[in-house]
């Protein structure tokens, strides 16, 4: 969430923000309302709480008479402090559920716009693929070269579920194994993250904002347990210093966690809903990072910069979108999105997400450091979050079948991937 003093302080700075990603306004006036009624009634209850501390002790040496005169005064503000009490917590949900709504102000680079269609492209790198022949999408690819069956997995677990078959395993895995070895190198911790979160860490993370979105979003809820299935690792790597204070020698903290991820992917997508592309059930690589406010926005080019890296050593073809203020997210203040050339799909599909989500979810869930002061106090401030995308599958297989194809149905293997493969091509049974 937002620094509650910039709404106090700022709050056509906070309404512009909200306009700016389409969002509601009228958020701001509701938390003033409830923020300036809790901090009146804390400030009346501490009041009282000081008169009772003080009549209390007055009692010792209070006249019999006066003692009964005491009596009734203290029983009437124990009654109101707990009155008081009671419309506190009454008010302290309200406004936490408000403050979570109220999305991060979005940085000044960000253009205007209602949804990805106004996204700009800031960049293409790579030459498409050019066939002196038809080329086939993903799905066609797959069925012919026996790598992929949607009507089976249909029957066992309904739309947009898969199984991945023979090479197409191999590769998934090679690729995954791939851009975990390289992040390794770069310095990340690499982590296997868990995919079952309490409600907590989603809302930590700004995925939730609303009551609504724990029934009616795109997480998977196991009612049960009071839990939901991930759709990132994101969420268990932000979650991973919840409520401590590092050391600012330890930051930037960079982790790379890799899970299953699940999403229910409700809607239509029109050419993007089938096969691989959009699915409820996948595996990706995630990069987070936890910097010092003066580090974040060179972080975030750093993050971005390693995801072009990994596409350009794969030799997919991409272009890269600064994402309009509709099209970000609640905890984001900016954010690029990297577009793979998908030759089957004859367009860019998106594939990364690289966020600066500046102290939002920080200060969600209570992440600080502590500056390496030269005496004296050392002050504390929370950390800046980071993220992006390292790679997700079965997504990334699209444009790896569908660039790679060749004259005789087979498929070539990127030079990067053969040492993991064990083989340069994928051939017709």
């Amino acid at each position: 969430m937002i620094d509650i003093k910039i709404i106090r302080e700022n709050p056509d700075l906070v309404r512009a923000g909200i306009t700016k990603k389409r969002g509601n306004v009228g958020l701001v006036d509701e938390v003033l309302a409830v923020d300036a009624e809790r901090r009146e009634l804390r400030q009346q209850t501490e009041t009282l709480q000081a008169e009772q501390n003080k009549g209390s002790a007055a009692m010792a040496s209070a006249t019999p008479e006066e003692r009964e005169r005491q009596r009734d005064r203290l029983k009437e503000v124990s009654d109101q402090i707990q009155a008081g009490r009671g419309r506190l917590a009454e008010l302290d949900a309200q406004y936490l559920m408000l403050m979570r709504q109220i999305p991060n102000l979005p940085d000044a680079e960000v253009p205007e716009g209602g949804s990805d269609k106004e996204n700009v492209v800031i960049k293409t790198v790579g030459d498409k693929p050019a066939f002196d022949f038809t080329p086939k999408d993903h799905e066609q690819l797959a069925r012919d070269l026996d790598l992929l069956d949607f009507e089976r997995a249909a029957k066992v677990s309904g739309t947009k579920f898969y199984y991945l078959k023979n090479e197409l395993v191999i590769l998934e895995q090679a690729v995954l194994r791939f851009v975990l070895d390289v992040l390794k190198s770069k310095g990340f911790t690499v982590m296997r993250v868990p995919q079952l979160a309490r409600v907590d860490a989603f809302y930590g993370a700004g995925h939730f904002s609303a009551p609504e979105d724990e029934t009616e979003g795109d997480a998977y809820r196991i009612e049960r347990d009071g839990l939901y299935l991930a759709g990132t690792a994101e969420v268990g790597l932000v979650s991973y210093h919840a409520g401590e204070i590092l050391h600012e020698q330890d930051l930037t903290a960079r982790y790379a966690g890799i899970s299953g991820c699940f999403r229910r992917e409700s809607g239509t997508y029109g050419k993007e809903a089938r096969g691989l592309y959009r699915v409820h059930e996948f595996n990706k690589v995630e990069m987070v990072s936890l910097t010092r406010p003066e580090d974040s926005a060179e972080e975030h080019q750093f993050l971005l910069d390693l995801a072009e890296d990994f596409l350009q050593k794969l030799g997919l073809p991409y272009q890269v979108v600064l994402n309009c203020g509709g099209d970000l997210g609640t905890p984001q203040a900016k954010k690029w999105d990297i577009e793979t050339w998908m030759a089957g799909m004859g367009k860019y599909g998106e594939t990364h997400s690289c966020s600066n989500d500046t102290d939002y979810q920080a200060r969600s869930l209570g992440i600080r450091f502590r500056r390496s002061g030269n005496g004296g106090e050392k002050e504390i401030e929370y950390v800046h979050t980071l993220n992006n995308t390292a790679l997700a599958s079965p997504r990334i297989l699209i444009p790896l079948l569908e660039n790679n194809q060749q004259k005789d149905g087979s498929v070539l293997i990127p030079e990067v991937l053969i040492p993991y493969t064990g083989f340069d091509r994928v051939r017709l049974k």
